[in-house]
């Protein structure tokens, strides 16, 4: 698939790649699409719960707040930064005294950066759909072709990307393909280059998460192609508080493919936020 996999030689005509191992440069978009008018993220309530604890989303990459929508949570940050660290220093200062982070995808990085950066000031993580490994050679390459691709033609892209993203039975609806494919295009392709870089760039976090210690939960969707189950399975094992649900009939956005099991397994997540309070 076009996050995670080798392109299709036949779509793809050329991989270009930054000039040193694992480092970018910077690319020029060749159309200027709507942009954030910030850098820094997206903020807004969208439940007020009345708990101290807020629990922050990170959208995953080419995301929005329509990504979470009738979740159980207070705040929607929308990462954006050259680097995954980057990402997570920008958030860190927008962020109360505590909270709890739940991250999807590309957000699961940067909520695995911030844990690791505030173990203090963090009551809760969830993972959904995340990784704590790098992208291997061949994903590396194939996120860089995707760059190219999508420079050239980002209509294009998004509308492959909304078609990859989803499992079987949520692809088999038009509508929300059609809802999915115009949040990635109302991203934008420069935000979307810069999340690539910044995910193709991104670090190994799998021998700090014996570190985290507060009460972590995982979901993965079971028909994934983008992150693969066995990456949330990974790091379930290696956190030493975490508890691993695989979602049925779901690809690699749960909250919108499964929204009742999420929300019902985000609520039950929420409470041990208060309690570590």
């Amino acid at each position: 698939m076009p996050w995670a996999t080798s392109p299709n030689p036949s779509t793809v005509r050329a991989v270009r790649r930054p000039s040193a191992s694992r480092s970018s440069g910077k690319w020029t978009s060749r159309k200027r699409r709507n942009m954030p008018r910030t850098s820094l993220a997206l903020a807004r309530n969208l439940e007020t719960s009345g708990m101290d604890i807020p629990i922050v989303a990170l959208c995953g990459m080419a995301s929005d707040s329509a990504s979470w929508h009738g979740m159980p949570v207070d705040r929607i940050e929308v990462p954006r930064g050259p680097t995954i660290a980057a990402m997570a220093e920008r958030i860190i200062t927008k962020l109360p005294p505590r909270f709890a982070l739940c991250g999807h995808s590309m957000g699961g990085y940067v909520a695995l950066e911030i844990a690791l950066r505030e173990p203090d000031r963090l009551t809760a993580l969830a993972l959904i759909c995340s990784s704590a490994t790098p992208d291997t050679p061949e994903q590396y390459a194939a996120r860089w072709a995707l760059i190219d691709l999508a420079l050239r033609d980002f209509e294009m892209v998004a509308r492959r990307l909304a078609r990859a993203l989803p499992g079987p039975k949520a692809k088999a609806d038009q509508v929300f393909v059609n809802d999915l494919e115009a949040m990635i295009v109302r991203c934008g392709v420069e935000a979307f280059v810069e999340q690539q870089e910044a995910v193709a760039n991104r670090p190994d976090y799998r021998d700090r998460l014996s570190s985290i210690v507060v009460s972590t939960m995982v979901l993965a969707g079971a028909e994934d192609r983008i992150v693969a189950p066995d990456r949330s399975r990974e790091i379930a094992d290696l956190v030493p508080s975490c508890t691993l649900q695989i979602i049925p009939e779901c690809g690699h956005i749960p909250q919108w493919e499964r929204p009742a099991l999420v929300h019902s397994a985000l609520d039950k997540w929420r409470n041990t936020a208060t309690e570590n309070h």
